[in-house]
């Protein structure tokens, strides 16, 4: 990965972070414009992670056209939704969905850098994109958060899906579970660009 799209965008993340208090900084709709900008970065950036995350696994992984179609795993939130499901949301369920989605996601992300350091250790392109990834979707969960609050309704509770015997497993799973975490991320990002989409379109900036 280009190390100035790298840095550029831990900077895009780092001044959303600093700026999201709508009484300080401007109404709440200029933070949802600026996540909305973030989320279109980052979703570049995660089919990025996607193909490079695979290079480094070996066969299956790296075969030509691999793709396993549905794949879960255990605590990782699905993105996937109807789009009439998806439509019929209110502003404050498509948001909170987004929080929570991210808040797992963001500790999967921890679990996978883990394992990529123990499997990986000297792909250094590979463990900074993870945990630049990390970085950026804390980003986004401080985002959701201060929106959620703004538009008086907390964020709702996250249930941490990770125990240390659920983490425990063999080499081929942990590059499984990598996989559905870097694949389930990108699906995401596609679905909070649309969310945002039509949130910036209700809150112009």
């Amino acid at each position: 990965m280009n190390p100035g799209l790298v840095t550029s965008l831990c900077l895009i993340c780092a001044s959303l972070v600093h700026a999201v208090s709508p009484e300080k900084d401007g109404p709440v709709k200029t933070v949802i414009q600026q996540t909305f900008n973030l989320a279109s970065h980052l979703k570049g950036n995660s089919s990025i992670l996607l193909e490079t995350y695979l290079r480094h696994q070996g066969s299956p992984f790296t075969d030509k056209d691999f793709h396993v179609q549905g794949l879960s795993y255990d605590g990782i939130p699905a993105a996937a939704i109807s789009f009439l499901e998806w439509r019929l949301l209110s502003d404050l369920d498509r948001l909170d969905k987004n929080y929570k989605a991210y808040s797992i996601i963001s500790e999967f992300l921890q679990l996978v850098w883990d394992d990529q350091f123990e499997l990986n250790p000297t792909e250094d392109g590979l463990l900074n994109m993870l945990k630049d990834t990390r970085l950026q979707v804390q980003g986004l969960v401080n985002n959701l958060t201060i929106i959620i609050s703004a538009l008086r309704a907390p964020p709702s509770p996250v249930t941490d899906p990770l125990t240390l015997d659920a983490v425990k497993t063999n080499t081929f799973e942990k590059k499984v579970r990598g996989y559905v975490v870097c694949s389930t991320y990108k699906q995401w990002i596609d679905r909070t660009v649309r969310d945002f989409n039509l949130l910036v379109k209700k809150y112009p900036f």
